[in-house]
């Protein structure tokens, strides 16, 4: 996780990488184009763009990395087998047979584990360097990831919550992490708030 000694443009690409594999990813479900799929859902990208520059306080410039590098501006975003290979973590040996329905479906579900688990991290991250406090941080990331959900190949955000916390939280809150003393604080704060919202509230 990034949390401290990065700049806001290293902790952008550490959500906007992830969201750019969900849009990937949905693209892909719904057997579109990336261009198209962007073109089709603009509205509620458009309101996902805005609660993540305030869940990270980033600057309309670093904002406009995310339409630049995004893929889709050349007017075919074509979804490759490469590309669905590393957002599901390689789950099916190289070349895949997109195709079969079954390979396909497992790359998809795999990718939106592993990505909105990402996604989360990143936020969560931004959350904690640059974000308004624990309070409305929370608040605004659970925000985001109901919107990327939506988004994405459906996903309760309270389950990914549970995958986030497992696989990224003991690396950062472990004694014997580098993560400095009050990063960690920062990050089981928002793990124990998110933890209310979304496991003890609706999810």
């Amino acid at each position: 996780m990034t949390v401290v000694g990065a700049d806001e443009r290293g902790l952008a690409y550490d959500v906007f990488g992830p969201l750019w594999s969900v849009l990937d990813l949905a693209a892909a479900a719904g057997s579109s184009t990336l261009t198209t799929f962007v073109t089709a859902h603009r509205a509620e990208l458009d309101g996902l763009l805005a609660v993540v520059q305030a869940v990270g306080d980033f600057s309309p410039e670093t904002m406009r990395l995310f339409e630049r590098q995004g893929g889709w501006g050349d007017g075919s975003g074509d979804v490759t087998a490469e590309s669905l290979m590393l957002h599901s973590g390689c789950i099916e040996e190289y070349p895949p047979n997109v195709d079969d329905p079954l390979v396909l479906r497992r790359m998809l579900g795999m990718g939106a584990d592993l990505q909105l688990a990402r996604l989360m991290e990143g936020l969560v991250g931004a959350a904690v360097a640059r974000g308004p406090g624990v309070e409305r941080g929370t608040t605004l990331v659970v925000a985001a990831m109901r919107r990327a959900a939506a988004l994405a190949v459906p996903r309760s955000v309270s389950d990914v919550f549970r995958m986030w916390r497992v696989a990224f939280l003991p690396g950062v809150l472990r004694p014997v992490s580098p993560t400095p003393e009050t990063a960690r604080t920062g990050v089981r704060a928002y793990a124990h708030a998110l933890e209310g919202v979304l496991l003890d509230g609706p999810g």
